[in-house]
């Protein structure tokens, strides 16, 4: 069995809300969710689909990069190998595109990565899940993200998000100390006793950071999100004396090499697992046996994930019994997107499909038609 085929299909899905990190707008809604979808034929004819869903505000990688990358370089090197050679796939795209502290343009990779598991499974009959050798749990709970720039503002989203049956919050933080501290205040006040934690996108310096720690704490935080620049080992170390929090590394967990080196610097407690950001399933699952296996806190989440980088990271996270809530959103601000088939959920959980493959059916008319992307 051999790849034969790669097709990269840059696509927008709409809008209906916009998150605000600590750099600003993640995306515009007239901008909406750009991203790149990949679909991988084999010689007998079985199909894999992949995604790349990069954020620029979050890390340098663009749609425009996430294409030409795939389209030039990527997809020529893994066309004629046998998709069962996951291992050796990874090590061709990295000869081609070289890692570093991270995979390498790990967005732009972890399209490739999950069309080839998305296949494989498919040729095996089997989902994801069961291809991973991990039936923890068959859901995982969501949480409701909170991007809001005032306390009302805030309390609203909390308490419309309660209706809507979350039980954990994400609040982003990191713009304005004094109004941070308010805005934590608030969500936790409208919480009714739910999970919320801060999460600051590296939007802190060390002293902020400590400040801000001491406040939280006293608010009940168990979890402080990324607080400061993720390259700040020395200040991550600092933060963790400082506090009895979890304090949680996202930008940082990029690749496999710094997050060891955090781990023997003892920096790090609690590691956000996102599998686009690392490159895709291959990377993601050796990142959460690293964390378990270091008895460290392991967090899901996602870069506002369309429907393959979500149920993908379902299947990931369920299987390694991920019961806190999860910060996949992508369904809280996608207004529209490109299933031919919606995805199975049960209240504010996520449900492992168990269509052979990652389990989506996709609508190729609209990622053809409507929702095509020129770039």
């Amino acid at each position: 069995m051999k790849i034969e085929r790669i097709e990269v299909l840059p696509i927008r899905l709409p809008l209906k809300a916009v998150v605000t990190l600590s750099r600003g707008v993640s995306r515009t809604i007239e901008e909406g969710k750009q991203m790149v979808l990949v679909k991988m034929t084999a010689d007998d004819g079985t199909v894999g689909w992949g995604e790349s869903g990069p954020s620029r505000r979050w890390s340098a990688e663009t749609t425009q990069s996430c294409y030409t990358s795939i389209k030039h370089y990527l997809a020529p090197v893994v066309i004629g190998r046998d998709p069962f050679d996951i291992a050796g796939i990874h090590r061709a795209m990295n000869i081609e595109l070289a890692p570093g502290v991270d995979p390498g343009q790990p967005v732009a990779k972890a399209a490739i990565d999950l069309a080839v598991h998305d296949l494989v499974c498919k040729k095996l009959g089997i989902n994801l899940q069961t291809w991973l050798g991990s039936k923890a749990l068959d859901r995982i709970p969501l949480s409701c993200l909170v991007s809001a720039p005032t306390p009302d503002k805030v309390s609203e989203v909390v308490q419309e998000g309660l209706k809507l049956g979350f039980k954990g919050f994400k609040v982003k933080v990191g713009h304005d100390p004094d109004m941070d501290v308010e805005i934590i205040k608030a969500a936790v006040d409208a919480a009714e006793g739910s999970i919320v934690w801060p999460d600051a996108n590296q939007g802190y310096n060390l002293d902020q950071a400590l400040r801000m720690a001491r406040a939280f704490e006293a608010m009940g935080m168990e979890i402080f999100e990324q607080p400061i620049p993720m390259t700040d080992i020395y200040g991550m170390k600092k933060l963790l004396s400082s506090t009895t929090m979890n304090i949680a590394i996202d930008e940082a967990a990029m690749g496999i090499p710094y997050l060891i080196e955090m781990i023997r610097r003892e920096a790090v407690e609690g590691v956000v697992i996102k599998v686009n950001k690392v490159g895709g399933i291959y990377y993601a699952r050796q990142m959460c046996d690293l964390v378990r296996n270091a008895g460290f806190k392991l967090i899901g989440s996602g870069l506002m994930d369309a429907p393959i980088g979500f149920q993908a990271s379902v299947q990931l996270f369920a299987g390694y019994g991920i019961d806190f809530p999860t910060d996949l959103n992508g369904p809280q601000h996608i207004a529209e997107d490109y299933l031919a088939e919606p995805l199975p959920k049960d209240g504010q959980n996520a449900l492992v499909t168990k269509t052979p493959g990652i389990g989506v059916v996709i609508d190729e008319v609209r990622v053809r038609g409507d929702l095509k992307l020129e770039l």
